[in-house]
């Protein structure tokens, strides 16, 4: 396999990894019999995406041998490498090796192959390169775990948000493609009354709401983003899959579906072409399935 795609996938299977750890969490947390199925059932997912993660990534250093130049890649990687960081280093702090000790096993193992194509990678691409894995690294707190790396250097290109889907596409939300100066998150929690005779009505808790984030920006084609990079998103969101939101600082989002896509063309030329796009993009939470429950 692709080594760059392997790093990606493992991303995406760490990122859904972290996602049910938290679900493990919150139900455990509510230390009922009736949910021993349900915990049951979300660490067995986990911990085999968890296990996927790092098969993956073990793949992704035997293929380093036959890899072609991989320095135009590097920031890629080096992004690949810190979502997959930040991932597990979610993992690893909500499942403890004493509450969830096959999540927190699985984690530490992708640790270790993570820890292991960072080495050879880096031994690959240069030290010069090296230094700026060891920058990005830093930044989520790892930096430690590489020291063998050495050096200081600037890290790759940030992105605001990156978009990654089931088969490891990714879109980066930054000034190079679609960028947006508003994010608005709106968490839902439904709450049902219940009118009483001669009395103030009741209210009690239903269940978890939706949960939605709305994305605000524009576009500006002739400074080197393209007119196209809505049609990219448009193209994703016709999928109709549930993809995975990781924030330029490495917080994992979770699940989402791409809802909707509101586009504004202003300042046409005279072949129609935009010279602004103004844009809100509209993300749903995805909830997860579990079979038998």
């Amino acid at each position: 396999m692709d080594f760059v795609k392997s790093i990606t996938q493992a991303a995406t299977q760490a990122s859904i990894a972290a996602e049910r750890a938290r679900h493990v969490s919150r139900v455990y947390e509510r230390n009922r019999a009736a949910s021993q199925n349900t915990v049951d059932t979300l660490t067995k997912l986990a911990t085999g995406n968890l296990t996927s993660a790092a098969e993956l990534l073990n793949g992704a250093s035997s293929a380093l041998s036959v890899a072609t130049d991989l320095s135009p890649k590097v920031g890629e990687v080096t992004r690949g490498f810190r979502a997959t960081a930040g991932a597990v280093g979610s993992v690893l702090r909500i499942a403890n090796a004493s509450n969830h000790p096959q999540i927190h096993a699985a984690a530490q193992t992708v640790t270790t192959a993570l820890k292991g194509v960072e080495t050879q990678f880096a031994a690959v691409v240069g030290t010069d390169t090296a230094k700026a894995v060891k920058s990005v690294l830093q930044a989520t707190g790892l930096g430690a775990v590489f020291d063998a790396l050495g050096g200081d250097a600037a890290s790759a290109t940030p992105h605001l948000l990156t978009l990654t889907t089931e088969e490891g596409r990714r879109f980066n939300f930054g000034l190079s493609t679609a960028a947006f100066d508003k994010l608005r998150r709106t968490t839902r929690y439904k709450v049902a009354s219940q009118e009483r005779l001669n009395r103030p009505e009741a209210l009690q808790a239903v269940s978890q709401g939706g949960e939605t984030i709305v994305l605000s920006g524009v576009v500006f084609p002739a400074l080197g983003a393209g007119a196209r990079q809505l049609d990219a998103l448009r193209a994703i969101g016709g999928r109709m899959k549930p993809v995975q939101l990781t924030g330029g600082t490495g917080d994992v989002f979770g699940r989402w579906y791409l809802q909707s896509i509101e586009e504004e063309q202003e300042a046409l030329m005279s072949d129609g072409a935009p010279r602004k796009q103004t844009f809100s993009l509209e993300f749903g939470r995805y909830g997860e399935d579990f079979k038998n429950l």
